[in-house]
């Protein structure tokens, strides 16, 4: 309750905007109470990310664990970005929180951890897919795409929509292209063996 109350509050004002007091009052509980669940803003927020970061990863891991060839893998990144900005658009608390994350010393680490863990998936796709190639081939992809995506999408939901069409568009060819190369570059070691 605490915390789909923060969300709500968050989503409609801002991090800034809404202090633990009003959280407290809007979800009926004493002020003590919630200081019981979470010491301070900073760790509720915390919590309140790794809830969405859990959502992320999950879809994430379904979507990889279909992907069984090259051909499917050069397709994920369309559906993968689709996937996320649906996701994003869909609940304004994560607009607001994402914005917020930059200026919390824990939510930029536990972006990061984030972006690692959705990478690994990646990675471990990659490798099943694309025989030939090797973990270090992958990761850097792996993290800059998990990285980057959630940027642009945030970014492109900040902007009117048919701009915000635009960046998601170029940022999809990019992946394809960055993709193709990938599946490119195993076709080509395993045809040297």
């Amino acid at each position: 309750m605490i915390l789909k109350t923060a969300r709500d509050l968050i989503g409609k004002r801002g991090i800034d905007a809404v202090s633990m007091r009003e959280i407290a009052q809007s979800a009926r509980i004493q002020i003590g109470s919630l200081y019981q669940y979470f010491p301070g803003k900073n760790s509720l927020l915390l919590a309140i990310m790794r809830e969405y970061y859990d959502r992320i990863n999950e879809g994430t891991k379904t979507l990889l664990e279909s992907v069984r060839n090259a051909e499917e893998f050069e397709s994920l990144g369309e559906k993968a970005l689709i996937q996320f900005a649906e996701f994003f658009q869909k609940d304004p608390a994560l607009a607001n929180l994402w914005a917020g994350a930059r200026a919390v010393p824990e939510l930029i680490t536990e972006d990061n951890l984030d972006t690692h863990r959705n990478a690994e998936l990646i990675v471990k796709t990659g490798l099943r897919c694309l025989p030939g190639l090797k973990e270090n081939d992958l990761r850097p992809f792996a993290l800059y795409t998990c990285h980057t995506m959630g940027t642009l999408v945030r970014f492109a939901n900040e902007l009117d929509s048919q701009q915000g069409k635009a960046v998601l568009e170029e940022c999809r060819q990019i992946l394809r292209l960055r993709l193709k190369s990938l599946v490119d570059l195993s076709k080509s070691r395993r045809r040297k063996k």
